[in-house]
C-alpha cells in the first residue's frame, strides 16, 4: 500500500482550517486529513511551531535548516495546504476569517487567533455560525491556568503520572515522548467528528473546549481511581503497575524485555524456563503476595538465565511456554517489524521512504496519509477561495 493510493473516504468534502499551534492541534486535523478532510494549515511568516521544530536533515548548502524538511512536519503535516497568514496583521486576519467562514470545522488553540477572537466563544459563534471552533490548548479556556504555557512534560508531571514513575528511591521520571500533546490532539480529532456528526442532523455546535492537563489526567487508570475510591495513595515502585510482580522492564542480554504476571500457569512454565522443575511449587512462584515481598529473591532466580538470552531470544521461548513477554523496541526494531509491515502499518512515501501509517484501520474507507507535507505558504488564500490575489502582495 502506498501513502497515495486513492481510496473511499469518510470526510469528502469537509474543509478544515487549522490555525497552526504545535503539536495537538497538528495531530488533530492529520487525522481528519487522513479521513479524506480538506485541511487547510493557516501559519505565520516564519512558520509554526511544528515546522521549527525537525529534526532536519543534513547538509543544507547554506547550513540552515530546510523548514520544508523537517521529520515532525512530515509526518504530521501530510496531504496540508500551507497558507501563510499574519494574524495580527487586518489583511491576514480578514483572510482567515474568509477561510474561517467557508469551512466546517476550525482547529486551534484559542490563544493563537490573532485579531481574531478566538478567546470569545459567543464572538466566534456569531461571526461563524456554519462553523465549529475546536480549541485544543494547554489548560482549556477558563480557570486559573487557562492563559499558561506548557509542554508534555509538564502536563505528565501536573496530572500525577510523572510521581509514580521511576524508582521509589529516585527522583520521578517522564514518560519521554509528548504524549500530552498526542493525546489532546487524539481527543480534538474525536470531538471534531462528533461535531460533524452532529452537525449533520442539524445542531452543529458552536465551540469545544479541550484540555491538554485534564485528558492526560483522565488518562491514569490507577492514581486517582484508587485514592477516590479506597484513600490509599500510590507511590513510585520502579516500572511496575500494579496488579502483582513481575509487571516490570527487565534487563537481558542485549537489551530490555516486559515481564507481566499472567494466568495460573504461571509457576510451571517459569520453572520450565529457567529449567528448575524443582521449583513448580514454591511460594516464591505460586503466590503474588510472596513474589511481591521477595521480588529480590524473584530477580535473582530469574537473573542467569535473562542475562544468557537476547530479547528475540526470550520471546521466541516466552511463546512457546505461553508467557506474557514482550521486547522493548529500538526505532530500526520498529521499522524491522514483520507484524506492522504486514498490516501496512508502514506505508511507502513519495520519496520511496517510510511514513507512518494511520493509527487504526477502516476497510470500508481506510484512513490514507495523503500528498507529502507542504511548503510553507505553497497555497494562497485567495486560490482557496478567500479575498482577491490583489489583495496579497
Amino acid at each position: 500500500m502506498t501513502a497515495t493510493q486513492p481510496a473511499p473516504t469518510v470526510l469528502p468534502g469537509v474543509r478544515v482550517v487549522e490555525i497552526a499551534a504545535g503539536i495537538a492541534v497538528a495531530y488533530a486535523t492529520q487525522l481528519l486529513g487522513q479521513l479524506g478532510a480538506e485541511v487547510i494549515r493557516i501559519e505565520p511568516p516564519e512558520g509554526d511551531a511544528v515546522r521549527l521544530a525537525g529534526p532536519f536533515p543534513e547538509g543544507q548548502p547554506d547550513g540552515a535548516p530546510d523548514l520544508d524538511s523537517g521529520g515532525l512536519h512530515r509526518y504530521l503535516n501530510g496531504g496540508k495546504r500551507s497558507v501563510v497568514l499574519d494574524l495580527d496583521a487586518e489583511d491576514g486576519a480578514a483572510l482567515a476569517s474568509e477561510l474561517i467562514a467557508g469551512s466546517e470545522l476550525l482547529v486551534g488553540d484559542w490563544r493563537e487567533g490573532g485579531l481574531l477572537p478566538f478567546d470569545d466563544q459567543d464572538a466566534m459563534r456569531e461571526r461563524f455560525p456554519e462553523t465549529t471552533c475546536v480549541s485544543i490548548s494547554d489548560f482549556g479556556m477558563t480557570g486559573p491556568r487557562a492563559g499558561w504555557r506548557a509542554d508534555s512534560m509538564i502536563h505528565e508531571a501536573l496530572s500525577g503520572i510523572t510521581y509514580v514513575s521511576g524508582a521509589p528511591d529516585r527522583e520521578p521520571i517522564a514518560l519521554g515522548a509528548e504524549v500530552a500533546d498526542h493525546f489532546a490532539g487524539l481527543m480534538g480529532w474525536i470531538a471534531s467528528l462528533l461535531a460533524l456528526a452532529q452537525a449533520s442532523v442539524g445542531e452543529r455546535p458552536g465551540f469545544i473546549d479541550v484540555s491538554a492537563h485534564e485528558v492526560i489526567g483522565s488518562s491514569d487508570d490507577h492514581s486517582l481511581s484508587l485514592y477516590v475510591g479506597t484513600g490509599a495513595l500510590r507511590r513510585r515502585f520502579y516500572s511496575r503497575v500494579l496488579g502483582g510482580y513481575p509487571s516490570d522492564i527487565m534487563p537481558c542480554k542485549d537489551g530490555h524485555f516486559s515481564f507481566v504476571t499472567p494466568q495460573s500457569a504461571f509457576p510451571g512454565a517459569v520453572a520450565e524456563l529457567i529449567g528448575r522443575p524443582d521449583l513448580v511449587n514454591d511460594p516464591l512462584l505460586n503466590d503474588r503476595r510472596e513474589r511481591a515481598v521477595r521480588w529480590r529473591e524473584f530477580d535473582a532466580l530469574l537473573r542467569p538465565y535473562l542475562q544468557a538470552h537476547t530479547p528475540a531470544e526470550l520471546l521466541r521461548r516466552s511463546d512457546e511456554l505461553h508467557l506474557a513477554f514482550a521486547m522493548v523496541p529500538s526505532v530500526a526494531d520498529l521499522l524491522a517489524d514483520r507484524h506492522l509491515r504486514e498490516r501496512g502499518y508502514w506505508l511507502e512515501g513519495p520519496e520511496g521512504e517510510d511514513v507512518i501509517g494511520p493509527p487504526l484501520q477502516l476497510p470500508a474507507a481506510p484512513l490514507r496519509a495523503g500528498r507529502p507535507a507542504p511548503a510553507l505558504g505553497s497555497s494562497s488564500a485567495s486560490e482557496l477561495g478567500a479575498g482577491a490575489p490583489e489583495r496579497e502582495g
